[in-house]
């Protein structure tokens, strides 16, 4: 009988429990459809003191945090609502990582794909953080070419809103533009998305720069097609007289490299310079000639070129 009662007990308080959750699951449910997130909060300190609390786990520390910024850009997209925390959590991420790649190379798409009108603000802060990228890593093609596009054709063409702003921006990205094709070495797909930077300092009335642009991009690439339609390009910049002497220039050079070092590729026999006779280079007798020049830049003045096609 006990027993029974025992159940019946259990029963009403199972019941009974049942019934509380659901009114109180039902008021909670509707004040939860009511109720949307619109702004986001920082939990972390300064970058710098960031730095200190990582306790020496910078690199694994950069990461976490990167990962979340990929799925929170994807949350804010289909909630449809801007990720305010965004340029804070990169700084964050720059401070404790400087040479961590990715953050630098996507932070104009973070920067530029969200839900409403991106601010001047926000925009010049993009662009410090992609120079604070090309600072950190030099030497990268890649980065110099994201940073450019974005300077000269992103930021210009539909987000900054004064005119003047516009027209530095493009000619800065110009020759960041021409950076990254200088960089771009035996990658000549960045020298191809590049090359719209001569264009601009074209129109910018900076006639000399753009051919400086083309010249330098031709001499570092071996992609036959790309010098092709740099030739193109310098036909409408520069006269016929100026180009045959480009072409003396060149099948001097191209006569020095293979008489010198054919099997080296000729990125490299623009870094290593022009060869020279040490035993005859000596003295000062024969040392201003062009065959003891120690650049290439010098070989070509000595020789009465323009020294831009040789540059490394």
């Amino acid at each position: 009988m006990r027993t029974a009662w025992s159940g019946l007990a259990a029963l009403g308080l199972i019941v009974a429990s049942a019934s509380g959750i659901r009114t109180v699951r039902e008021e909670l449910a509707s004040t939860h459809a009511h109720v949307r997130e619109v702004t986001d909060t920082f939990p972390l300190p300064p970058p710098e003191e960031t730095v200190t609390l990582s306790l020496g786990y910078r690199a694994a520390l950069a990461d976490v945090l990167w990962a979340h910024v990929l799925v929170s850009q994807g949350t804010h997209l289909s909630e449809r609502r801007r990720f305010d925390n965004l340029i804070q959590l990169i700084d964050t991420i720059n401070a404790l990582d400087p040479t961590f790649r990715e953050p630098y190379r996507l932070t104009d798409a973070l920067v530029t794909l969200q839900t409403g009108k991106t601010s001047d603000e926000e925009m010049r802060k993009a662009r410090a953080i992609m120079e604070r990228g090309v600072e950190a890593r030099p030497l990268d093609g890649e980065l110099w070419l994201a940073l450019g596009q974005f300077v000269a054709f992103i930021g210009p063409a539909g987000y900054l809103s004064d005119a003047d702003e516009r027209a530095r921006w493009r000619q800065e990205g110009a020759r960041m533009l021409a950076h990254a094709a200088e960089l771009s070495g035996d990658d000549s797909s960045t020298a191809w998305q590049a090359l719209g930077g001569a264009g601009i300092l074209n129109r910018a009335g900076e006639r000399d720069a753009a051919i400086r642009f083309l010249l330098r991009t031709r001499s570092v690439t071996d992609d036959e097609e790309l010098r092709a339609k740099i030739d193109k390009q310098l036909d409408a910049l520069i006269g016929e007289e100026e180009r045959e002497a480009m072409k003396r220039q060149e099948a001097a050079f191209n006569h020095l490299w293979r008489d010198d070092l054919p099997f080296v590729r000729k990125t490299l026999v623009l870094l290593l310079g022009p060869p020279r006779d040490p035993a005859r280079c000596a003295g000062v007798k024969y040392r201003d000639d062009a065959e003891c020049a120690a650049t290439w830049r010098e070989w070509a003045s000595r020789s009465g070129f323009r020294s831009a096609q040789t540059q490394p």
